[in-house]
């Protein structure tokens, strides 16, 4: 039997503590530090039976680690991760990638130089409803992809709001959320070549959005709508169809999207597929057929397969690379809204 591997984490916050206890909740990792200056890191630290550093510099000068997780600011993102790929070790970073594209790309450089993997912590790629949904689409199960909708309509809590920065530029539901709806459409439909948005701050009168109404068109030809707003009660989020985040997000039934073909239609998570009986028009009954598929904790895959990279046993998921893609994506629906004009992702 192997010996696990020795992990070291960056940043102690909400997810940084979650990746903290699927650490060492897996029988092949050791958390062994961790490292963030605000003092209730401390406790994070102690409770996982880790070493303490206030400083990322002082873990990794200190410290024989097999990876590291970087769950820090998004600010930090560059400086912890060019840190740690110049101490040739493999990283998760968690999304976005980094602040910006010019930052992405200095990382993504950083760790291609030292030969290193670099994987980002886009977690609904783990889930066997999301490859399933991939396979099917580009397997052409539904034909030809005309078009796909997406809805993430919640309501934050009003404490949410206590922190000054997610009422900020950069604090929205953009950045925050609309992320991970971006990088799965592009892992479930392919690249994403033009985007066109709307964007309102009229619910909450916030420095930044509360809702964006979205536009896509993918290199294949197919079409994408997105609707997201954090002021819209409504059980039509991944969060809640999938469980991914139960208790914190009570699970539901519900479908927030619908892949569109040639073919057939597919309700998505739950992976419904519609399919006409005969002939493949409207004058013909269509019926349902939902594929079965086992349910995980992606959170703890994320932690295995991470493992398995470090031992050279699999290649990323997702790389540094692919990820900036996502953000791209995502940044462009910003450029779009404020200036009203269809935006070309940047490479």
């Amino acid at each position: 039997m192997r010996n696990p591997v020795r992990i070291g984490l960056i940043g102690a916050g909400m997810i940084g503590r979650k990746h903290a206890a699927y650490v060492s909740a897996s029988p092949n990792a050791n958390l062994v530090a961790v490292a963030d200056p605000f003092p209730e890191a401390r406790a994070c630290a102690i409770q996982q039976q880790a070493t303490y550093y206030p400083s990322f510099e002082g873990m990794l000068s200190s410290e024989e680690l097999d990876g590291v997780i970087i769950a820090a600011p998004n600010e930090l993102h560059e400086a912890a991760g060019i840190a740690t790929a110049q101490r040739g070790l493999p990283m998760i970073i968690e999304k976005p990638i980094a602040a910006d594209l010019s930052a992405a790309s200095r990382l993504t450089a950083a760790a291609e130089k030292a030969g290193v993997p670099l994987l980002v912590g886009h977690h609904r790629r783990y889930n066997p409803r999301a490859q399933t949904a991939r396979r099917l689409v580009q397997d052409g199960a539904l034909g030809h992809l005309v078009a796909v909708n997406v809805t993430w309509c919640v309501r934050k809590p009003e404490p949410y709001y206590e922190a000054a920065w997610k009422t900020l530029p950069g604090g929205g539901p953009i950045l925050i959320n609309l992320i991970h709806e971006i990088d799965l459409l592009r892992f479930i439909c392919g690249e994403i070549t033009e985007v066109m948005a709307l964007s309102s701050n009229a619910i909450r009168g916030f420095d930044v959005e509360d809702s964006t109404s979205i536009a896509l068109r993918f290199e294949n030809g197919a079409l994408g709508t997105v609707l997201i707003s954090d002021t819209a009660p409504s059980p039509w989020t991944w969060e809640q169809a999938t469980g991914e985040n139960h208790p914190t997000f009570p699970a539901n039934e519900e479908n927030p999207a619908r892949f569109f073909g040639t073919d057939a239609a597919m309700e998505f998570p739950r992976l419904t597929l519609w399919r006409h009986e005969t002939a493949i028009d409207w004058n013909h009954p269509i019926a349902a057929e939902t594929v079965s598929l086992p349910t995980i904790d992606v959170y703890a895959e994320q932690i295995e397969h991470f493992v398995r990279v470090i031992r050279d046993e699999e290649e990323p998921i997702i790389t540094g690379k692919d990820a900036s893609q996502s953000l791209a994506a995502t940044l462009a629906v910003i450029e779009a809204a404020e200036t009203r004009k269809a935006v070309r992702p940047r490479k």
